[in-house]
């Protein structure tokens, strides 16, 4: 269960502080759902997020979950991912990077050490953000087959 005191490595001030420079008021719905990205690399739903942090946050709804992860894809700190289909993911690592999803077990990786494949493209064209995602089997359910 995600508390407020399992901070991990970033304190509250740490992201508060973060948020702050960012032009973000800190409060706590704020700073609690930045943490638990910050903290949780496993690129979670808004489900995820929500019935994660209901338990130690009672007045929490989906709409605050929204609308927070809104805001910090607005500012910059978070990006939203469309894996499949709909379904949105939440990243907090803004270094561009690919991501692989098992189709087996449903997990999405994060794949840094792969170089980005070369883009050319006609002139006049600018690149503001790109977003690769790669669908296979991870190594534990490729044994599993």
């Amino acid at each position: 269960m995600y508390t407020m005191k399992a901070f991990g490595s970033k304190s509250y001030k740490e992201v508060a502080l973060r948020l702050t420079n960012s032009d973000v008021r800190p409060l706590t719905h704020r700073v609690t759902i930045y943490h638990y990205l910050l903290t949780h690399l496993t690129h979670p739903t808004v489900d995820n997020i929500y019935s994660d942090l209901v338990q130690t946050m009672p007045s929490l709804s989906k709409t605050t979950v929204y609308n927070v992860l809104d805001l910090l894809c607005e500012k910059g700190l978070v990006k939203q991912l469309t894996i499949e289909g709909n379904e949105a993911r939440y990243d907090a690592d803004m270094e561009e990077h690919m991501h692989f999803k098992c189709s087996e077990c449903k997990t999405v990786f994060d794949l840094k050490d792969v170089p980005f494949p070369s883009i050319e493209l006609p002139s006049g064209l600018v690149i503001e953000h790109i977003q690769l995602n790669i669908e296979g089997k991870c190594s534990a359910c490729a044994k599993a087959c």
